[in-house]
């Protein structure tokens, strides 16, 4: 028998209440329509009364529980898991309830459906009327708000031939909400699955898709806003498209009608566009280096990079690369300024180290740089391999040769000794191999120096191909 509740599933719920949230369930548990348990409303009193009982060991052992619950009576497992158990059932239904009540929408369509049971025509006549003007006053258009402009069609249809009224039928909105919304989430679920299988290497069965995508391709997608974005987005997962002219409409649909999709719907475009971008720069075509700086500076004005109020250190390197890359200096210097707080407690200096030091590599400044690096030690080897590389190229540019002969011995010895995968051993290792060859050709000796470029140009993985081409060329 385990002794505390630490694993129960209304911990985990209680643990996502906010305080708010507590006083609502408090005050839902207390109506004996809700709950009629004296048990449930002392366990609830319990688990919200202290600041970290809900974390604390001690605070969720059985005994101590049930003293609070049960006081004077003997410990009864069975009963607990009961209290338990019923506790679990109100508050699931408080959380249904208070998901269904967010939008009104809900509650004006089932009201009309039960008064026109009810057969109070008037009234129900209101309220149809009510929900369309709700419905208009929505400003987020996507196919979730197309799915209740159907439900109030379907609705209006019903109160239409209930009263033998002698209105218009409205069957073409009713079949026109139903397949606009239809076709965006078929292109959403098909994007999807499409990603995840080219990223997992699995195979799913898409049905109708090239059905689907004929269709909307014969339309005017200046009409439907919300499916432009997610057919560019489709497109742009699926076409060969070296130009990148597809992500830019991509994000053309989403400067314009972006603020039609959810928070949640938008991240997700925002976040897969950039992916994509991420996708086709690997693949050495320079126009995505561009367009993923733009998305990226689209998804910090829309404040959609960040989760929970945070920022992973992959993405802060990842925008930095981007934009030295692109020779964006100052807004490089603005964004370790702004962004670098954003960043966890325990990797926020070292990565903020690495990026400045990055900055000050690619402006000529390595008096500044190198201090920066030697003071860099992630817990990640990947990311110390990293600097270790950036410290080597220096000692390169500055001739310091001794020095990088030392680094390269350095750095061998870290991939032997260190976990990395295959990619990365295989990446850094051709790094050290290449750059201990190029230091080791005499300066003008054309055929040594044609047979390395030869074997650079043909070798991946290989981040630094373009700096040792560029070494190349200057010897």
């Amino acid at each position: 028998m385990h002794n505390t509740v630490e694993k129960n599933p209304l911990i985990s719920l209680y643990q996502s209440l906010d305080k708010p949230d507590g006083r609502r369930l408090g005050k839902w548990l207390d109506s004996p329509i809700h709950n009629q348990r004296d048990d449930v409303r002392a366990l609830h009193a319990y688990l919200t009364g202290g600041e970290d009982r809900l974390y604390k060991t001690s605070s969720l052992s059985k005994m101590r529980i049930w003293s609070r619950i049960f006081p004077q009576e003997p410990f009864d497992d069975a009963r607990l898991r009961q209290t338990f158990h019923w506790a679990l059932k109100a508050t699931e239904a408080f959380l249904a309830y208070e998901h269904w009540c967010r939008e009104p929408i809900n509650q004006q369509l089932a009201l009309t459906s039960e008064l026109r049971k009810r057969n109070i025509a008037d009234v129900a006549a209101r309220s149809l009327k009510k929900a369309g003007q709700l419905l208009d006053k929505v400003n987020i258009k996507n196919e979730h708000h197309l799915r209740n402009q159907y439900l109030l069609e379907l609705e209006r249809d019903e109160h239409r031939i209930y009263y033998q009224l002698r209105d218009k039928p409205r069957f073409q909105e009713i079949a026109d909400t139903l397949d606009h919304a239809y076709l965006i989430e078929k292109l959403k679920a098909s994007w999807n699955m499409l990603y995840q299988q080219r990223l997992y290497k699995t195979e799913f069965d898409v049905k109708f898709l090239e059905e689907v995508v004929g269709y909307v391709e014969r339309l005017d997608l200046d009409q439907y806003p919300v499916l432009a974005i997610h057919y560019y987005g489709y497109r742009g997962l699926v076409a060969d498209d070296a130009s990148g002219a597809t992500i830019s409409l991509l994000r053309d649909a989403v400067e314009n009608d972006g603020h039609l999709l959810s928070r949640i719907d938008l991240r997700y475009v925002i976040l897969m566009a950039i992916n994509l971008c991420i996708s086709n720069m690997n693949q050495g075509r320079e126009p995505y280096i561009r367009e993923s700086f733009e998305w990226y500076k689209l998804g910090f004005a829309e404040e959609v990079i960040t989760q929970n109020g945070l920022l992973t250190r992959a993405t802060y390197l990842n925008v930095i690369t981007i934009v030295l890359r692109l020779q964006e200096y100052d807004w490089a210097q603005q964004f370790i300024e702004q962004q670098t707080h954003l960043l966890e407690e325990d990797v926020r200096d070292n990565t903020e180290r690495f990026a400045r030091a990055r900055l000050a590599y690619e402006q000529k400044d390595y008096d500044m740089s190198m201090p920066l690096l030697v003071q860099v030690d992630f817990k990640h080897p990947v990311y110390n391999i990293m600097a270790k590389t950036l410290l080597l190229k220096i000692y390169y540019e500055l001739d310091e040769f001794d020095a990088m002969d030392s680094q390269l011995d350095s750095m061998t010895t870290y991939l032997r000794r260190k976990q990395l995968s295959d990619l990365h051993k295989d990446n850094f290792g051709n790094i050290v191999r290449y750059v201990r060859q190029l230091s080791r050709i005499a300066p003008g000796d054309k055929k040594k120096l044609a047979e390395l470029k030869a074997r650079v140009e043909d070798t991946s993985p290989l981040t630094e191909k373009k700096w040792l081409l560029e070494r190349l060329g200057e010897r």
